[in-house]
């Protein structure tokens, strides 16, 4: 994967976190980082995230699809375009995601997040 050094930092994993609920970002950074990743946001908004795209490259993503009243698709177009993979922790449905050109095919994992199982998701993702 190209950009694969910027995406790892002294060793550590960069995930970019893209969730506009307080409680479930805080979480989901605790999670990821006590499982040795290092976090880039959480961030609440399209612009903020693809603010921090321009600055680092994560190796993936782990996507709410609606944020701040909108949805993520600006953020997953361009994780596409740079290549990085993206995890979708979501309450949508199955098949609005699969109507979406830009989401269809990612991973999904129902709200509320088996966090467990995101981290088994991520680690296989990124090998």
């Amino acid at each position: 994967m190209s950009g694969t050094f910027e995406a790892r930092a002294g060793g550590e994993t960069k995930v970019l976190v893209v969730e506009d609920e307080f409680f479930i970002a805080d979480e989901l950074r605790r999670k990821l980082t006590a499982a040795g990743l290092l976090v880039l946001g959480p961030v609440s908004s399209n612009e903020g995230a693809l603010d921090l795209l321009e600055q680092q490259r994560p190796a993936i993503a782990v996507l709410d699809i609606h944020i701040g009243g909108t949805r993520v698709n600006p953020v997953a177009a361009k994780l596409r375009q740079l290549n990085v993979p993206f995890v979708l922790a979501t309450a949508s449905s199955p098949h609005e995601i699969a109507s979406d050109p830009v989401l269809a095919g990612a991973v999904i994992l129902e709200k509320p997040t088996d966090l467990d199982r995101l981290i088994e998701i991520v680690r296989r993702v990124i090998k």
